[in-house]
């Protein structure tokens, strides 16, 4: 029997293939923002994406505390920030400084090579760090994604808390018009039959006194 649409698994989902490179890949898949929606990309596509979040070659995330100006270097083509002691020969002052990714066409963040034998994966420290960078990127952005729901969930909560208080002032307002022209309604009313009665009395003396006449 065939699987419903429901019950298939997607490509991105399954741990299959990566949304952004859609490469398929026997490696993990991180869940986190991009362009504004959620999508599960492979560590190098998290690492390619966030450049500016770690050092491209010691993988020391900062995401909230980069390097201060005199420590670090700045790619000219990218926003990637590079530790300058991770760079020696390179001076501080320098403007054409190109980071790893940016000086080598062929460079891959976390390139893994399967053991074809049994098609294992071999994480030594260097693709470690890597891992651990694209999970907190991917964990950071989840939380702020978390973050800003709650916040526009407790503006949509105010919004809803002053439309209804307004809602209830022009219901209050407008159930005191309908009093009003009710109070003015019946105010005619009394009036018109008080006149209609002093109308009638005035006449009947006149109307005696033609009878008495005849």
């Amino acid at each position: 029997m065939s699987q419903s649409v429901e019950e298939q698994p997607s490509d991105s989902v399954s741990g299959r293939r990566c949304t952004v490179c859609f490469t398929t890949r026997p490696s993990i898949l991180h869940l986190l923002l991009y362009r504004g929606l959620q999508h599960h990309l492979c560590t190098a596509c998290v690492l390619d994406s966030h450049t500016d979040s770690f050092c491209p070659t010691c993988f020391d995330v900062f995401l909230h505390n980069p390097p201060l100006p005199h420590i670090r270097l700045l790619c000219k083509k990218c926003p990637s920030i590079s530790h300058l002691f991770c760079v020696p020969d390179v001076a501080s002052s320098s403007d054409d400084y190109l980071c790893p990714p940016c000086s080598n066409p062929n460079f891959t963040f976390f390139c893994i090579t399967p053991n074809h034998a049994n098609n294992a994966i071999e994480i030594n420290p260097h693709l470690a760090k890597q891992l651990v960078v694209a999970a907190t990127i991917a964990s950071e952005s989840i939380h702020n994604a978390v973050v800003m729901a709650r916040y526009n969930e407790e503006i949509r909560v105010k919004e809803a808390v002053v439309a209804k208080a307004e809602a209830t002032e022009v219901l209050r307002r407008f159930n005191n018009l309908l009093d009003n022209y009710g109070h003015q309604i019946g105010n005619d009313t009394g009036e018109s039959k008080i006149h209609e009665a002093k109308g009638c009395s005035s006449q009947s003396p006149d109307a005696d006194d033609d009878t008495f006449v005849d």
